[in-house]
């Protein structure tokens, strides 16, 4: 029974439909904070909102990168389809290692403004760390935008 389930949670689709539900909060971030962000002199919200989607840009991009491992731990390696599987498992390691890097350069963008300015002064471009951390998101986006469509319609094996 936990083979079955994991074997449906590793499938390209449900791995797509998880990577398209993520990248919806992704564009609302987007959205959200840069409407606001040179408006407010409070950037504890914005901060907290691009450090929840870093967190959550890099937990994705964990499991995406770990996808084989998850299949050997369940014993779900070998068998007829094996060369697909792996194949599949390459490409959700690159769009994971991708996901896992930017979602660090958002929250490297982040805690600096935390780090008191004796150590790091950021003065006055915390709006402008803040908008980098943005970036860092838009662009984790677009490539986890682009997995989706790989995992729906573009995969094809390499032999």
């Amino acid at each position: 029974m936990v083979r079955l389930l994991t074997r449906m949670l590793v499938s390209r689709y449900v791995i797509g439909a998880i990577s398209l539900v993520i990248v919806f909060p992704m564009g609302i971030t987007l959205l959200e904070v840069s409407r606001d962000l040179w408006k407010v002199p409070d950037l504890r919200e914005p901060m907290e909102i691009v450090t929840g989607i870093g967190i959550i840009m890099i937990g994705w991009g964990v499991v995406l990168e770990e996808r084989a491992t998850l299949r050997e731990i369940f014993g779900l390696r070998g068998g007829p389809d094996e060369a697909w599987e792996s194949a599949l498992d390459h490409t959700c390691h690159n769009y994971g290692v991708g996901q896992l890097v930017l979602g660090l350069m958002a929250e490297i963008c982040i805690e600096m403004i935390k780090i008191p300015n004796t150590i790091i002064y950021t003065g006055e471009v915390d709006d402008f760390l803040v908008a980098a951390g943005l970036v860092f998101v838009g662009i984790g986006a677009l490539l986890l935008v682009r997995h989706v469509l790989v995992m729906f319609f573009l995969f094809k094996p390499t032999h």
